[in-house]
């Protein structure tokens, strides 16, 4: 048996090679979370960068700072505002609910029984009235009690997540200034020619704009034109249902409606009809036309993702990644269709050119 030098010292090579890779992903993992959004938010924030750079006459460093600067000043800080006020609505709202209030409510709930008894449509309703009635003194203190646990477990990690987002935004700024350096690094890693390197970036370059534009800026935009609707009507904690209306807005089919609607017709029940009816107009007008005009316009040319898709992407971020996940959900599906995509030009179709 003759023994192979060469061969064993490739497996040797490849043995070690596996152990610093691991112990490489092993001694980054505590930040994984920092560098993927210091990643997204630099694959976002860079045309905008671009455009400073070319102001700035190509001075990087400060071209970077200027961006960080006012991504602090125009997103993060209004973003940590907003966060405190739904905090303090949401503390609000527990504090609110005890057995008076749902007394109010169930009085307000017969009084629309009441008003409907004499109607054809009453027979249809009644059972389930009759079953609201009953479950509703239950499963809403635990809604909100569980909410706000949830909540309060987010402030207590404040200072965790402080020093995450410190380090996050020194990334930043080094994605920035070395961003074209690293996409050349991540063409040089793709197999193949110059040509289907290009177009593999651009694909992927395309999904990630269609989840931002697409999705979750339309999530935003909703969010937002709710937040205006609810203050003006008067909703209590308004906040707290333009946050819900925003993440509705990813339910596909129903949408922000299952908050709008549920609210205007509480506020039709408990005699507010000029409130109700002036929500259901201004939502039906404005909150649900963006998925027919704005979306639209912002997808443009970029890839459109599917309702379902994006909505278990949200819901599972969600789940996984706390209110970052919101972001994180559709994004990681954005990179998991380019994958898709990868595998279909690079295998699929190599596979069926050497068919032929």
């Amino acid at each position: 048996m003759v023994f192979n030098h060469s061969s064993l010292n490739s497996y040797i090579l490849i043995a070690l090679s596996l152990i610093i890779i691991f112990l490489f992903f092993y001694l980054i993992y505590p930040f994984i979370m920092v560098l993927l959004w210091a990643g997204i938010l630099a694959f976002y924030l860079y045309p905008f960068y671009t455009k400073i750079l070319f102001s700035f006459k190509e001075r990087k460093t400060l071209s970077a700072l200027t961006t960080l600067f006012l991504f602090i000043l125009f997103i993060l800080i209004p973003f940590t505002f907003l966060g405190i006020l739904f905090y303090n609505q949401l503390q609000t709202l527990v504090e609110g609910i005890n057995e008076t209030t749902l007394q109010n409510i169930l009085n307000q709930l017969l009084l629309f029984k009441e008003r409907l008894s004499h109607s054809k449509f009453y027979q249809y309703i009644d059972p389930y009235l009759l079953k609201l009635q009953q479950e509703l003194p239950k499963q809403v203190p635990k809604l909100i009690e569980g909410l706000f646990v949830y909540f309060s477990g987010a402030l207590l990690s404040t200072f965790s997540f402080a020093l995450k987002l410190v380090f996050t935004l020194f990334t930043l700024f080094y994605f920035l200034v070395d961003g074209e350096k690293i996409v050349t690094i991540i063409k040089d890693l793709i197999p193949g020619d110059k040509r289907e390197k290009e177009k593999i970036l651009s694909r992927i370059s395309l999904i990630l704009k269609g989840v931002l534009y697409g999705n979750i800026l339309t999530a935003l935009i909703q969010g937002f034109i709710a937040l205006i609707i609810y203050y003006l009507v008067g909703i209590p904690n308004f906040l707290l249902f333009a946050f819900t209306t925003m993440l509705a807005s990813f339910i596909p089919f129903l949408g922000t409606a299952l908050i709008w609607l549920p609210l205007s017709i509480y506020l039709l029940i408990t005699g507010s009809v000029v409130k109700g009816i002036l929500l259901i107009i201004l939502s039906a007008l404005t909150i649900a036309q963006v998925d027919n005009i704005i979306k639209p316009y912002l997808i443009g040319e970029k890839a459109k993702l599917h309702n379902l898709l994006v909505f278990f992407a949200v819901l599972g971020g969600i789940t996984q990644f706390g209110l970052s996940g919101f972001f994180l959900g559709p994004i990681i599906l954005g990179f998991f269709l380019s994958i898709l995509e990868i595998y279909k030009s690079k295998v699929l179709n190599s596979n069926h050119t050497c068919a032929e």
